[in-house]
């Protein structure tokens, strides 16, 4: 019975946190229209918390790699991937400099994470298959799915053209396209957060187990020492 229960509740309280996920890209979609009056620009709630859900991204596969070595290559090939997509959201500060910056960045930031992946590839390749064999990895492929194809389908201008005719204002369009896009960010990084947390919580208890044993070791071999 307690078993039960417990598997019960276990399930209500992830049902609860999905929920949560769900309504927070439009919970703040309302309040950029509703509190701050905006039309979802290059600085609203919505996109300023695309760009944090990004960096938090980056920052948790930045965190194995450098905990983690027999993850490394694939940690720092995904941190590179957000970390290009981080910069490309930013497109409008890079042209302040000069316009085309974010492209060049770009073109580093893969070629350095890639370059990296590919000179650890058998470690790489074992850590990708370990990520894939995760849970994580489904929610991560969700929350692309959504940010790379969904969004960028459910966003064409042609689409709500015909939708709203002689009505049609760009705001409706935009909108609904970063709204579902901020889901897609929020799926990746809870993704991203779930899965570094887990190897990290893994490597502790491998180092406390070792620090356990170490004593252990000793006394067991002081026993067999001749006297």
């Amino acid at each position: 019975m307690d078993k039960e229960l417990h598997i019960l509740l276990a399930h209500l309280g992830r049902s609860a946190l999905l929920a949560l996920i769900m309504a927070a890209p439009v919970a703040l979609l309302y309040a950029d229209i509703q509190w701050l009056g905006d039309s979802v620009g290059e600085w609203s709630l919505v996109e300023l918390t695309q760009l944090g859900f990004l960096v938090a991204t980056v920052l948790a596969f930045a965190r194995v790699a450098r905990a983690r070595p027999d993850e490394r290559g694939f940690a720092v090939l995904a941190a590179g991937f957000f970390a290009s997509m981080l910069i490309r959201e930013l497109d409008a500060v890079w042209d302040l400099l000069f316009r085309g910056l974010w492209s060049i960045m770009v073109a580093g930031v893969a070629a350095g994470s890639l370059g990296y992946a590919l000179r650890h590839r058998q470690s790489t390749l074992a850590a990708i298959a370990r990520f894939l064999r995760s849970r994580a990895s489904t929610v991560m492929t969700i929350g692309l799915v959504l940010l790379l194809i969904y969004s960028r389908l459910f966003g064409m201008t042609a689409l709500w053209e015909g939708l709203l005719a002689d009505n049609y204002v760009r705001v409706f369009k935009n909108a609904a396209e970063e709204c579902t896009e901020l889901l897609g960010y929020t799926l990746v990084m809870a993704s991203a957060l779930t899965y570094a947390a887990q190897r990290l919580r893994e490597r502790r208890k491998a180092l406390a187990g070792g620090r356990v044993q170490a004593p252990q070791d000793y006394a067991h071999a002081r026993t067999r020492l001749p006297r």
